[in-house]
């Protein structure tokens, strides 16, 4: 049986992240293992300013960028005071680069022996195009990955017409009784 000493979990703050920072939370707590709370900052994508447009300031925008990283760090900072008044030893690590490249990077650096990401579901255009922070993390890690789909996502195979996705996901609920 595996036994793990340093968790990852890597979190965008997103409800699918959280959920998966549960089995984080869990895992840490049953191996007594320290956890890592991760975030990755993507930088702005660089761009030519002057031709998107000359109005657009550059040091705005590192200022927007700088406050969305200060943002971050207050949100880490919140979801690790919490895992840590529940009895958890945690730290949190703020990184900024490509979030996939990062998390591995971060849970090599740490010495990590887990990482626990969880999936967003991205399918279609937007996943051939951008690809899934998750699937690139399970396929270039160096330790064991626990990938975490939220139970709300359901698969949609990206052939499907919007109309027969929405069809199925309602047969999958039944309707409420009405009063």
């Amino acid at each position: 049986m595996p036994t793990f000493t340093k968790i990852v979990a890597a979190t965008d703050f997103s409800d699918d992240s959280n959920f998966a920072l549960g089995y984080a939370q869990e895992m840490a707590r049953r191996f007594s293992a320290e956890l890592i709370v991760v975030h990755v900052d993507q930088p702005l994508a660089p761009v030519m300013i002057s031709e998107l447009s000359p109005g657009l300031d550059v040091g705005a925008m590192n200022r927007i960028a700088e406050e969305q990283r200060l943002l971050a760090l207050r949100e880490l900072d919140q979801t690790t005071a919490r895992l840590r008044e529940s009895g958890l030893k945690v730290r949190s690590l703020l990184r900024v680069g490509a979030p996939f490249l990062e998390i591995i990077n971060a849970a090599h650096s740490e010495g990590a022996d887990l990482i626990v990401v969880g999936t967003h579901g991205r399918s279609g255009l937007a996943h051939v195009l951008m690809g899934s922070v998750a699937e690139r993390v399970v396929n270039k890690a160096h330790c064991a990955v626990l990938t975490v789909r939220h139970p709300d996502r359901k698969f949609r195979h990206p052939l499907d017409k919007p109309e027969k996705a929405e069809r199925a996901e309602k047969a999958e609920k039944p309707d409420k009784p009405s009063k």
